[in-house]
């Protein structure tokens, strides 16, 4: 690990998800934990919305509507809430397209939200492609082709929609009709989860089945950029990984969702944290 990196650290979470920076604020789903939570570095982190409150028991993917109103994916209910003015109501239901549990979703800063899926049980299945659902501003739902294996984190790149297939070890880009259009490949076993894009073109992958960070430069090479280790006293196995990664709007900062590599281990223990790392100061890999 990459001790001297390490800006700031937020501890105790169940499984830190959907990192999305706003108004200086880190906003984020914890999964494992049943809440929405926004956290401003150097304070302690705030609970948005929780199931006791009408959120969701598993939440995934966040982003805002045109009008500030939160978008919040209920992942078990295949289901995405909307909070307008502290009230929780149901925005858009995908029950009815799949069997199978949300997870991630992007949305544009028109309002047009893409929202990915499982499309498959990872513990009985053999993987395979699904689709991602698009939510225009007029609520209307319409299917991209079943392409993408278990479609997780995304996020423009250069204006093009970049979303991460982690049971293919690829990251592709979806045109306006929904295809994939061009696909970067990622070393074997390396499960890509969330995604962020800078804006000259490059990308950070967090590598959920490695248990690290990556950077992908304009020119498209790879290289490791951060390994995380557990703090001491750490609840865990000792073995964290990275699932989520969002990159700030100065780009001087990426922050990092770590959790225990063993899922079974986080959802029963808070082995789950967020640390904000100084982008000069992690290895060139």
């Amino acid at each position: 690990m990459t001790t001297s990196a390490i800006d700031a650290e937020l501890t105790g979470l169940g499984f830190p998800e959907a990192l999305r920076w706003r108004d200086g604020a880190l906003w984020f789903s914890d999964m494992f934990r049943a809440r929405v939570m926004r956290w401003v570095p150097g304070q302690p982190a705030d609970v948005v919305l929780d199931s006791a409150g009408g959120g969701p028991s598993m939440p995934g993917g966040l982003g805002w509507l045109p009008d500030g109103s939160l978008l919040a994916v209920d992942c078990t209910e295949r289901r995405v809430l909307v909070v307008r003015d502290g009230v929780v109501a149901t925005y858009t239901t995908l029950s009815s397209l799949t069997d199978h549990a949300l997870n991630d979703m992007h949305v544009d800063e028109d309002g047009t939200a893409w929202v990915g899926g499982y499309g498959f049980d990872p513990d009985t299945d053999e993987p395979r492609p699904s689709a991602l659902f698009r939510i225009t501003p007029d609520g209307a739902v319409t299917n991209t082709s079943p392409t993408f294996v278990f479609p997780t984190g995304a996020d423009r790149r250069l204006g093009d929609l970049i979303v991460a297939e982690t049971f293919a070890d690829r990251l592709s880009t979806v045109d306006v009709d929904g295809r994939s259009t061009r696909q970067w490949a990622l070393p074997r076993g390396s499960g890509p989860d969330g995604i962020s894009a800078g804006r000259a073109g490059d990308i950070w992958v967090a590598l959920a089945f490695s248990g690290t960070l990556a950077h992908i430069g304009t020119a498209g090479s790879l290289s490791v950029r951060y390994r995380p280790s557990a703090p001491p006293g750490h609840p865990g196995s000792g073995i964290l990984s990275v699932y989520d990664c969002a990159l700030a709007p100065d780009e001087n900062v990426i922050a990092v969702a770590c959790a225990d590599r063993d899922e079974a281990r986080a959802l029963d223990n808070d082995t789950g944290l967020i640390r904000l790392l100084r982008v000069a100061d992690l290895p060139s890999g």
